[in-house]
């Protein structure tokens, strides 16, 4: 199994390092481990190139007008995907890595 961060620079800390050292070896990926996160890496989990969108797209059809009502309606949002949906996005990922590969790394969106 491997572990992915994102790029944030909070999860570069020495304790956190540490921890991912660890806990996961040489299988993590991030700014400060082993396997350096790239630089212009595209999305390439499914909460990135799915879950995001779907749940802005559904959360704010309408701009919420209080914190609370934000709140509730990204839950409504989460309650409301398929869980097929989420499959074929898990099932998408061998996919999204072809194209990474095939475009060196850079941004792929506009080949979809």
């Amino acid at each position: 199994m491997w572990y992915q961060q994102d790029g944030c620079s909070a999860h570069s800390a020495r304790i956190i390092t540490e921890l991912l050292n660890r806990k996961f070896g040489d299988c993590w990926i991030g700014r400060s481990g082993y396997n350096k996160w790239p630089a212009c890496s595209p999305d390439l989990t499914p909460m990135d190139f799915y879950l995001w969108g779907k749940l802005k797209q559904q959360a704010y059809s309408e701009m919420p007008t209080t914190r609370e009502d934000t709140k509730e309606r990204i839950r409504r949002a989460c309650v409301a995907i398929d869980p097929n949906e989420i499959r074929r996005a898990v099932l998408s990922v061998s996919t999204y890595f072809r194209k990474c590969v095939d475009v060196q790394g850079h941004h792929f969106e506009h080949l979809s």
